[in-house]
C-alpha cells in the first residue's frame, strides 16, 4: 500500500456509504471517471477489487467490507489528532466572527450548532446583511470569514465552493401556476413579482436571468427581506424568483410551492470566503475547514425535500 493517499480513503468511504461512484464524484465534488480512476489505483495498489457493480450502482466486495473497517478506523484516528492538535494549540479558545449574505442565515447556524459540538469555547459572533454590505465587512476586516454566493471580483480572497445554491419562483399552493407544467418564461409578464433590493445576491441572480431570457415582468414590488417576500407570496400578493435554501420550512408544510418554470432552478454555488491578506486565526481557520468538509452533506439533511427537487429535475 506504498500509494495509499487519505484522499483514496475518503473517497473509498464515501463511495461505500453511497452505493455509486457517481454519488461519491457529487459529494467529493469531483467528476465521476476521477473517482473510478481513484478506486481503480487503490484496487490495483491492494491487489484485490473492493468494488462489484450491482445493478446501477456498486457494492463491497468481502475484501472492500474489511477494508472499510479499517478506512474508517485511519480517518477517525486522523480526527481525533487534529482534534487533539488544535486543543493544544489553543483553538478551543478565541473569537470568531462570522458575516453571512441573508439567504445563508437558513442554513448557517446549523452548521454552526455541530461546529460548537467540537468547539464550544469559541465566541462567535454573526453579522448578516445583502451582499453588498457583507463585502464591505469583508473589505474593512471587520469579519473572518463570509458566507456568500458570487465572491467579489474587486477583492483578494480566497472564495472556496462547497455547496450548490438552487433559485427558482415559488407561488402560493393554489396559485394557478402551481397545476401547470414546464411553464415558459414568456408566460410570466402579467404577474405581480416579488423582488429584494438593489444589492441583494438574489435580486443580482434574478436579474441576470431575467436579461438572459429577454423577460421583463408587467410589475414588481420590492421588499428588503426574505421574510416579507414569504409571507407576501403566501398572502398572494404575488409570485418571486427566491433561493430555495429560503424556503425550505415553508415547501415541507406545504405553505409555499415551487413553480416549474422553464430553465429553472437557476443554481449558483455557495462559497466560504475570506481575504487573503489577512491571516486567519485559529478558530476561523478551523470553522472554514469544517464548511469546506461537511457543509454540503449537512444541508442535504437539512433540506430533504430540495434534494429530491434537484435530483428530478430534468431541463
Amino acid at each position: 500500500m506504498k500509494n495509499l493517499s487519505l484522499r483514496q480513503l475518503k473517497i473509498f468511504v464515501s463511495a461505500a456509504r453511497l452505493s455509486s461512484f457517481a454519488k461519491a464524484a457529487e459529494e467529493m465534488h469531483l467528476t465521476a471517471p476521477a473517482i473510478s480512476m481513484q478506486m481503480r489505483d487503490l484496487e490495483e495498489d491492494l491487489g484485490i477489487p473492493l468494488f462489484a457493480k450491482k445493478g446501477r450502482g456498486i457494492a463491497l466486495t468481502s475484501a472492500g467490507e474489511y477494508f472499510l473497517v479499517y478506512a474508517r478506523r485511519v480517518l477517525q484516528s486522523l480526527r481525533e489528532a487534529e482534534d487533539m492538535m488544535a486543543k493544544l494549540k489553543g483553538i478551543e479558545t478565541g473569537s470568531l466572527t462570522i458575516g453571512l449574505v441573508s439567504t445563508a442565515k437558513y442554513f448557517v447556524p446549523q452548521l454552526l450548532a455541530e461546529f460548537r459540538k467540537d468547539h464550544p469555547g469559541i465566541q462567535v459572533v454573526i453579522q448578516v446583511r445583502n451582499r453588498d454590505q457583507l463585502i464591505k465587512l469583508l473589505r474593512e476586516g471587520e469579519i473572518d470569514i463570509a458566507v456568500m454566493g458570487k465572491p467579489p471580483r474587486d477583492l483578494d480572497v480566497r472564495a472556496e465552493p462547497f455547496a450548490n445554491h438552487p433559485h427558482a419562483f415559488i407561488a402560493a399552493p393554489n396559485h394557478p401556476l402551481t397545476k401547470q407544467k414546464r411553464i415558459p418564461v414568456g408566460t410570466l409578464d402579467q404577474e405581480e413579482v416579488l423582488v429584494r433590493e438593489a444589492g441583494s445576491g438574489t435580486r443580482a441572480v434574478m436579474e441576470n436571468f431575467f436579461e438572459e431570457h429577454r423577460f421583463r415582468p408587467m410589475s414588481t414590488i420590492e421588499m428588503s427581506s426574505n421574510e416579507t417576500i414569504k409571507q407576501a407570496v403566501m398572502a398572494g400578493l404575488g409570485i418571486s424568483f427566491t433561493s430555495l435554501h429560503t424556503v425550505g420550512l415553508e415547501m415541507e408544510h406545504d405553505k409555499l410551492a415551487v413553480l416549474d418554470v422553464e430553465q429553472t432552478p437557476v443554481t449558483r454555488i455557495w462559497h466560504v470566503v475570506n481575504l487573503t491578506g489577512k491571516n486567519l486565526s485559529l478558530p476561523a481557520e478551523a470553522f472554514r475547514y469544517f464548511v469546506l468538509e461537511q457543509g454540503n452533506e449537512l444541508m442535504a439533511a437539512m433540506f430533504p425535500l430540495l434534494t429530491n427537487l434537484m435530483k428530478s429535475y430534468k431541463p
